[in-house]
């Protein structure tokens, strides 16, 4: 990671992502707290849309994939929020980046980064929680409590 504490990565969608019409070109910025994506759509190659910003948590972040297909390589983003993935031009309820292939070793950081900050972030939870919700109230956890 840089000295700004993020991984920027340029990617492309293509038209069978957005409904044929439109190419988006953008980049996209990972750090610990999530994704900053800036996007621009040519509609017909020709027409901009301008550039648009969305943020997504940390917490919306379900699962990413690094994958190669053909000749391609892509970023493939799940999300947990329905709201946040229908502002990015989106495929079958995930985010599919186009990427380059020399930027293949920085979309596996990325995945890194992600996957390790969320395991961080699970355990710190788990730390937080209160016994009665670890064990839940089974008789055995009752029977602590009554004594």
């Amino acid at each position: 990671m840089s000295k700004t504490n993020f991984i920027s990565l340029p990617f492309k969608i293509d038209g069978s992502q957005t409904g044929g019409f439109k190419v988006v070109d953008g980049i996209a910025k990972f750090s610990a707290a999530g994704i900053v994506i800036e996007f621009e759509a040519k509609i017909f190659g020709i027409m901009k849309t301008g550039v648009k910003e969305v943020r997504v948590p940390l917490l919306e972040i379900e699962t990413v994939e690094v994958r190669r297909k053909f000749f391609r390589h892509t970023l493939e983003i799940w999300l947990n929020n329905f709201k946040t993935l229908n502002e990015i031009p989106n495929k079958d309820g995930r985010i599919v980046l186009q990427i380059s292939k020399d930027d293949r070793a920085r979309a596996e950081q990325v995945k890194r980064l992600l996957e390790k900050t969320r395991l961080e972030q699970d355990t710190i939870e788990f730390l937080k929680s209160p016994v009665s919700r670890l064990f839940g109230e089974d008789e055995e956890t009752k029977e602590f409590k009554d004594e």
